[in-house]
């Protein structure tokens, strides 16, 4: 199995569905232009939602002239910015259909991943469905991303969000952000809107949450999202130190709230190897760059 789905279906091949798509977005108008007509292409989506995060673009006014030709989408706007966790939680709580799909707006989807998420839904009696994510640079090609991609037991592992699952399907709480949840899944957990600065952790938090709370998690190798590039709107990566600051604060507030649980389970070797572990992944290349920087004589 390559990851890539096998058989292509059709909407008329899954009895289950409809389903509402959720995305958040803030100042990318093309990004989300492009993602609001991906979403209402798919024969299975009953609506879309976006909600424009404090956007200083035009990405409202965009999506709402889409709006006016396809009544399926609606867009609700933060006059100012209250993060992703918030303006997820927002769009959910907005949606009517049995199903919802959240996916970041600067994320590609694989073809036909809805349905195939919903198949993979019905087979594994599964309250929430992830894939892979992958990270590709303006020039790399997914096709030759994905033929190469490597395959572990359990799939994608923590910090390691481009691996396929070695069986169709398989539990898993380390997917990345976009996955098709069972609407009933968000009357107990929701996102925790304590994660600030860059929200590192807030989709795992989510995922681990609702293991913990009883509900199916899995990631199945019948499709996949990818970016090429994060520049531009969404978060604030203009300070690196801040960004990577916030990193780690997030990390250890994942820790505290889940790291019991997840060494019990084998997940992780503990909370504060885990925390240590990122630091030196995270301080490394800061540290590198800064003693290059000071090691370079000013020219006379």
């Amino acid at each position: 199995m390559t990851g890539v789905p096998q058989n292509p279906v059709g909407a008329e091949d899954s009895s289950l569905g409809p389903v509402s798509v959720v995305v958040p977005t803030r100042n990318r108008s093309d990004l989300a232009h492009a993602r609001a007509r991906w979403a209402l292409a798919q024969p299975v989506v009953r609506e879309v939602i976006f909600v424009v995060d404090g956007s200083t673009d035009d990405t409202a006014a965009r999506l709402q002239r889409l709006a006016c030709d396809d009544a399926r989408l609606r867009v609700l706007v933060n006059e100012r910015s209250v993060g992703p966790p918030r303006a997820r939680n927002t769009g959910i709580r907005a949606v009517n259909s049995e199903w919802v799909l959240l996916i970041d707006d600067d994320d590609v989807p694989s073809e036909n991943l809805i349905v195939e998420l919903l198949r993979t839904a019905q087979e594994a009696s599964a309250d929430v469905v992830g894939v892979p994510w992958f990270n590709l640079s303006e020039m790399g090609s997914i096709e030759e991303v994905i033929s190469q991609a490597p395959r572990a037991p359990g799939g994608p592992q923590l910090d390691r969000p481009g691996l396929f699952p070695e069986a169709s399907w398989t539990q898993c709480v380390w997917m990345p952000a976009n996955a098709l949840f069972r609407r009933s899944v968000f009357e107990t957990v929701g996102y925790d809107e304590a994660y600030t600065g860059n929200f590192y952790r807030e989709e795992t938090d989510l995922y681990v949450t609702a293991a913990r709370a009883g509900y199916r998690v899995v990631v199945t190798d019948r499709g996949y999202t990818y970016a090429r590039s994060r520049l531009g709107g969404g978060i604030d990566r203009k300070s690196k130190f801040r960004y990577e600051f916030s990193v780690l604060r997030n990390n250890w507030y994942f820790l505290r709230k889940h790291g019991a649980w997840l060494r019990e389970q084998g997940l992780i070797r503990g909370p504060g190897r885990e925390q240590a572990s990122l630091f030196a992944r995270r301080m490394t290349p800061l540290v590198r760059a800064a003693w290059r920087r000071l090691s370079v004589r000013p020219r006379r």
